[in-house]
């Protein structure tokens, strides 16, 4: 006899009229036991699909990675070339030291030169760490027929305050190169302003204040192309 395996309420008289109709007690008891495990198979299933179904459209945290498209000007790239032709160049190359208003000249060679104008090179303002300290602000001076490239620090405790690129009316050549630097040790502090004339010359001033003590002032001219930079001055 056919036992009915769906809804135990919808089919509960056709069990009654399988027994009365003989069929053995533990079969319709058998029947009856799977008939409600398939139910709550079915509700559970239906529970796990919804659940799923719910959290697969849960947002989704991403980490969007954010690509700093500001260019700065090159300027440890731009004083590398430089370097790079005085080396290739057989400059007559010459220092002036003034300390509190002493003056000493000396010849230095290519080593001695790359030593101290390697100071022009770091802090890289396009290093990624050191980037986002700072702010890029353009100026057009028509009186001069020059463009300045502005890189002023935000965090005033950092090393490299301030760098001035001056290009000329085309945008292109470099005029001058200036840079500030602050230092600030434990028993004393020091300003540097450095200033580069392509192709020339570079100047390094540096201020320095011992506790109890007048400043010092010191300042090195380091000269290769002398007759150019007689001609500009």
């Amino acid at each position: 006899m056919y036992l009915p395996v769906c809804s135990v309420v919808f089919h509960f008289p056709f069990y009654i009229f399988s027994i009365l109709n003989g069929l053995p007690l533990f079969l319709v008891v058998l029947n009856l036991y799977f008939c409600i495990m398939k139910q709550y198979a079915i509700v559970l299933a239906l529970i796990s699909a919804f659940y799923f179904s719910c959290k697969s459209k849960a947002p989704v945290n991403e980490k969007i990675a954010i690509v700093d498209t500001t260019k700065f000007f090159q300027v440890s790239q731009y004083i590398k070339s430089q370097i790079d032709e005085v080396n290739k160049v057989p400059y007559y190359i010459y220092k002036l030291d003034i300390v509190n208003g002493k003056l000493d000249s000396s010849a230095i060679n290519n080593n001695t030169f790359v030593e101290l104008a390697s100071q022009f090179l770091k802090p890289d303002i396009n290093d990624e760490r050191l980037k986002p300290n700072y702010k890029e602000r353009i100026f057009e001076d028509k009186t001069t027929a020059t463009i300045t490239f502005n890189y002023s620090a935000i965090d005033k405790d950092i090393e490299l305050q301030n760098v001035d690129v001056i290009l000329g009316s085309d945008g292109e050549t470099v005029k001058r190169l200036m840079m500030r630097k602050f230092y600030n040790y434990k028993d004393s502090s020091a300003i540097e302003q450095l200033s580069w004339k392509p192709g020339e010359r570079f100047i390094i001033n540096r201020a320095v204040q011992l506790p109890n003590n007048p400043e010092v002032q010191m300042q090195t001219i380091v000269v290769w192309n002398e007759m150019s930079s007689r001609n500009n001055k």
